[in-house]
């Protein structure tokens, strides 16, 4: 992925990038929670950088790194202002829902990566041009190599519409029909997924972070063990 961002570089030129690792939480039962991009994340760096294997392996590492010296990666999340965005308020409901009565905190049973790991730093919003396209073919199969290693009892992408992109690279089998906020529901590998509307836009439409936890505990139940 790195070397397809690095292949665009001179299109890239003067932009402040980042780029996620995929986070995981101690639990031993977890959700892979999928976003969209992030902003203002740790690793800044500028695509030039990947001219070179030296600084293609220094934005690697520090992209690994990231949050894995704390006790738990996830819970970075506890004093973060971002807990309280309807995304992370719909992952945190959903978790405690799934898991009711766990001794772990709730961030522990998550497991959480994007859609796109690499996207502007100074610019707030998700990556799109020629910076989406060059990634989406090399990031859909880190998300499925990261959903089939980590075994996970859901991923659950909660992205909307970037996820179409996708969706042929990630296709779902025994898919089952759904009401917004959800857009898909199914398996891959063996394992559920459900793809839905990001959790903002789907409060500006009003499904709040509770009930759309409660949609996706319903489909849950709908997709079985």
């Amino acid at each position: 992925m790195l070397a397809a961002v690095g292949s665009v570089a001179d299109d890239l030129d003067g932009v402040t990038l980042t780029s996620h690792w995929p986070l995981v939480g101690k639990a031993p039962r977890r959700v892979l929670v999928i976003g969209q991009a992030v902003f203002g994340w740790i690793p800044s760096w500028r695509a030039a950088q990947l001219s070179t294997s030296a600084g293609m392996d220094e934005v690697l590492a520090e992209t690994q790194l990231a949050c894995y010296e704390r006790a738990d990666p996830m819970d970075w999340i506890v004093e973060n202002r971002v807990r309280s965005s309807p995304f992370w308020r719909t992952v945190r409901l959903t978790i405690e829902r799934l898991y009711p009565g766990s001794p772990s905190a709730w961030y522990s049973h998550v497991a959480w990566a994007n859609l796109c790991p690499v996207a502007r730093n100074d610019v707030k919003g998700n990556p799109d041009g020629t910076l989406r396209e060059v990634q989406t073919r090399p990031a859909a199969e880190l998300i499925d190599a990261v959903a089939r290693a980590l075994e996970p009892d859901l991923i659950l992408v909660l992205a909307g519409t970037f996820w179409w992109p996708f969706s042929e690279r990630l296709a779902l089998t025994g898919s089952l029909g759904v009401q917004r906020p959800l857009l898909g529901l199914g398996r891959r590998h063996g394992r559920p997924w459900i793809i839905g509307m990001h959790p903002g836009g789907a409060q500006r439409r009003g499904w709040g972070a509770d009930a759309y936890a409660d949609r996706i505990i319903a489909a849950v139940e709908r997709l079985g063990p």
